[in-house]
């Protein structure tokens, strides 16, 4: 079980990460994308190593470099890296509670969907065979 702080340390370094994106998506600001980078080195610290997550931050960072370089060129941001910025964020978001162990991943909870559906559908073939086999055992 995770203590209850950590948790809420990972959950409230997720929210900063996700603030400081929207920083960058609205401003461009070169002082955003270090602090972007100093959290997610510091959030990457605090967590077990999974290539996952990893890839998350990297694609992350990639993607909120690209958005300070446009501003700096005084390009308007060009709507596919808005997109991709904030992809790798819902994709940091969502990877690294289920790393932690603070959400379960939605292929698990679908799984345990499925298996509650079988073990109904077994029981019931159970209890019709059941209510079957007398009748056949009194025919022969």
């Amino acid at each position: 079980m995770i203590d209850r702080s950590f948790a809420e340390t990972i959950r409230e370094r997720i929210s900063a990460v996700e603030l400081l994106t929207e920083a960058i998506v609205e401003h461009g600001a070169e002082a955003d994308l270090r602090d972007l980078r100093v959290l997610l080195i510091n959030t990457m610290s605090l967590l077990t190593r999974d290539p996952g997550v990893e890839a998350a931050v990297d694609d992350l960072y990639s993607a909120a470099r690209e958005m300070v370089n446009d501003a700096a060129a005084g390009v308007h941001p060009v709507t596919r890296n808005v997109r991709c910025l904030r992809s790798a964020l819902v994709r940091f978001s969502q990877r690294v509670p289920v790393v932690m162990g603070l959400t379960e991943p939605e292929e698990t909870l679908r799984f345990r969907g499925l298996e509650a559906a079988y073990a109904v559908q077994l029981e019931r073939n159970t209890t019709e065979a059941a209510d079957e086999e007398p009748a056949v055992r009194s025919a022969a």
